[in-house]
Formats: C-alpha cells, sequence, structure tokens
C-alpha cells in the first residue's frame, strides 16, 4: 500500500510541476503592455496663435415708427364720415375724417355776412368823413365835428377787422371738420364709429398714425454690458463713441436677417431705476414697410478685436466658477490651465491670461481626460 501511494504521489508532483512552467513559460512569452500606452487615448489638439477677431453682442430690442401721430379732433362734433381702415397706408394730407359740417358751415356764413356789414359801414363813413371834412373847410363845421366823423371812421375799420379775424377763424373751424393725415404712414386702430360725438376733451384719439418708413428699435444694456461697451470702443465721450460705431444689423423673431443695417444714434441719459439698464436706440430704413410698430428683434452689434487669443467653448468646462482647459506639455502629457475672460460670444472666449502664444491646447473630448494623462494628440 506505501508503495502505491508513493507512486501517485511522484506523479502528481511531476504533473504539478509541469503545469507551473508551463504557465511561467506563457507569461515570459506575453508582450509586455506599457501602462502609459493603456491610458493613451487619440484627442484632437489646437495650437494657440493670435489673430483678428469679430465677435457680436446680442440684444432684444423693440421697433417703433420715427414718427408715431395720435390724430385727434380740434372741434367738437360727429363723426359723419370715416374714410379710412384700420391698418390702411395713407400720405400725408389724405383726408381721414370728417366731422359733420353743417354748424360750421353756418358759423363761416354768419361771419362772412358781419365782414360784409362792417366793409359796408366803413364806406359809409368813409364818405359821411369827406363830406364834413369839405364842409370844415369852409368853416361850415367845426373841427370837432370832424374828428367825431374821424373816429366813427377808425371804429368801423376796426369793426372789418374783426369781422375778417372771426370769418378766418371760422373757416379754421370749418376746416378743422375735414380731418387729414400730419405725415404719411400706416393707420392703428379706430375706435369710433360713424356717429359718435367727438371732441377736444376726448381720452382715446380718433387713431395713431405710424410713420415707419424708417424704424427706431430701442433696446437696454446692462451696467456690465455698458461698461464693457465704454471700454471697447475708442472717444473720449458717448457721443463719440456712438459715431464710431459699425452699423448694427437686426435678427427677427424667426432668425433670419433685416435686409437694411442700422445706425445707434442714441443713448438715453440716465439708468432705469427698475432695471438698471440704460436704453439705446438703433434707426433702419423700413426697405418694403416689412417692420411695424411693436415688432420684436435681437440688435446684433458687431466688436472687432486685433491680435488676441481666441478659444472656442467646446475645449473648455468650468470648475467651480472657473473656466478652465487643457494644455498639452512636450511629453504629450495634459495640465489644467485657468483661463481668463476679456470677452465671449456665443461660441468663443477672448482669452487674456491663462494660455500664451504656441501652446497646444485640447480642442475636443477635455472630458475624457484627467489631470496628468498622457494622449495621442492629432492636430485639427
Amino acid at each position: 500500500m506505501d508503495n502505491i501511494y508513493d507512486f501517485y504521489s511522484r506523479k502528481s508532483k511531476r504533473y504539478f510541476g509541469i503545469i507551473l512552467g508551463l504557465l511561467f513559460l506563457t507569461a515570459a512569452c506575453s508582450p509586455k503592455i506599457e501602462k502609459s500606452e493603456e491610458e493613451s487615448i487619440t484627442i484632437p489638439i489646437a495650437e494657440i496663435k493670435k489673430e483678428r477677431y469679430e465677435m457680436a453682442d446680442y440684444f432684444p430690442g423693440v421697433a417703433s415708427g420715427i414718427n408715431n401721430v395720435e390724430v385727434r379732433p380740434q372741434v367738437s362734433g360727429y363723426l359723419d364720415k370715416i374714410l379710412v381702415d384700420e391698418g390702411a397706408y395713407v400720405k400725408k394730407g389724405q383726408v381721414l375724417f370728417i366731422i359733420q359740417e353743417k354748424t360750421f358751415q353756418e358759423t363761416y356764413q354768419s361771419a362772412t355776412a358781419s365782414t360784409e356789414m362792417a366793409q359796408s359801414l366803413v364806406k359809409k363813413g368813409q364818405i359821411e368823413y369827406d363830406r364834413i371834412k369839405q364842409l370844415e373847410r369852409a368853416n361850415v363845421l367845426s373841427n370837432v365835428q370832424l374828428q367825431t366823423a374821424k373816429e366813427e371812421l377808425d371804429f368801423a375799420k376796426a369793426a372789418v377787422r374783426k369781422a375778417e379775424a372771426d370769418e378766418k377763424l371760422a373757416a379754421i373751424k370749418k376746416s378743422f371738420t375735414h380731418i387729414i393725415a400730419p405725415v404719411s404712414g400706416y393707420i392703428g386702430r379706430i375706435p369710433y364709429k360713424k356717429g359718435a360725438l367727438v371732441g377736444l376733451q376726448e381720452k382715446e384719439p380718433l387713431t395713431v398714425l405710424s410713420d415707419i418708413s424708417e424704424i427706431h428699435i430701442y433696446f437696454s444694456m446692462s451696467e456690465t454690458d455698458f461698461l464693457k461697451f465704454k471700454s471697447h470702443y475708442s472717444g473720449s465721450t458717448i457721443e463719440e463713441k456712438i459715431k464710431r460705431l459699425p452699423p448694427v444689423q437686426l435678427q427677427l423673431p424667426d432668425e433670419s436677417i433685416f435686409s437694411e443695417n442700422g445706425k445707434i444714434d442714441l443713448v438715453l441719459g440716465q439708468f432705469d431705476a427698475h432695471t438698471a439698464a440704460i436704453n439705446f436706440r438703433a434707426t433702419f430704413k423700413n426697405t418694403g414697410n416689412l417692420l411695424r410698430s411693436g415688432n420684436t428683434g435681437r440688435i446684433i452689434l458687431p466688436k472687432y478685436y486685433d491680435d488676441v487669443i481666441k478659444i472656442p467653448q467646446s475645449a473648455t468646462f468650468k470648475i467651480q466658477d472657473k473656466i478652465m482647459v487643457y494644455t498639452v506639455e512636450k511629453d504629450n502629457t495634459v495640465h489644467l490651465a485657468s483661463l481668463k475672460i476679456r470677452d465671449k460670444d456665443e461660441h468663443h472666449y477672448v482669452v487674456s491670461e491663462g494660455v500664451d502664444i504656441g501652446d497646444r491646447i485640447v480642442s475636443k473630448g477635455a472630458d475624457r481626460l484627467k489631470e496628468g494623462q498622457r494622449i495621442n494628440p492629432v492636430n485639427e
């Protein structure tokens, strides 16, 4: 029995040795994989350089015609005719409304008659004065009588002037029954109907007439944006800066760009206490009368930078409140760099500190990396 046990024991040891030897041989023949190669991934990179860059700021705005005129009656009366419809385009001088003019016509005719009567009295007084003057020269009548006739003639002439003034006033009031367009433009809402009593005391105008041959776009800047505006554009005063501003564009609600460029021509004098913003105005030629008062859009104000570093926002990420980027060293390891942002638009940062000319940065895929990792860089 002992011999059999020894036989199997020796045989097991021999098999175990063979298996162990095979394991060592396999390990020795297998290729070694460097840890750095396991961690290395292919990542696109870009080299930092200075360049001229055009960017833009966007500000929401509201359109207003260059002239929004309230059309109001200058005399009281019943609205006899409405000659235009809401939304219609009218020309300056075109008749819009007619107030019942019968009363004003009668007043005018009465004033005309009064003028004619006064003129007749002047003629009569002139004849009397001339007659007494001849008699006074012949010493038939006294000088006192001549002076009295002169006073009566002067009174009659004054009465004519008053009558003529009353006639002109009556004519003016009569003309006010025809309400005309003070400017060319589009008719707004008409709150009154034919037969309504209208007058000077009514709160609502007959309509509002909008001259939209040109359009003002009013927009505002926050205090921060206004400080950037003052520092970026040249000029010692706001007026000088405005004169040197480039043309602006208007982005419509469908994100299309209005066909005409505009010009910023006004900055209001103070900030709004409620919104902490200051208002600007840009003026556009309204080609085709496409824009109307009340339209909305975004003012696009371009800005130009010479010899600056710009980095795509897609290459950056945030750690707390800091903007970070990965720089690529000569040995292709990546390291975090914190950027100081000078300006930004929807796609890029303009950088003042954090990277230098000639530095390489990871342009995409930064979220796949960690500090000190080695990469296989590929130039974009």
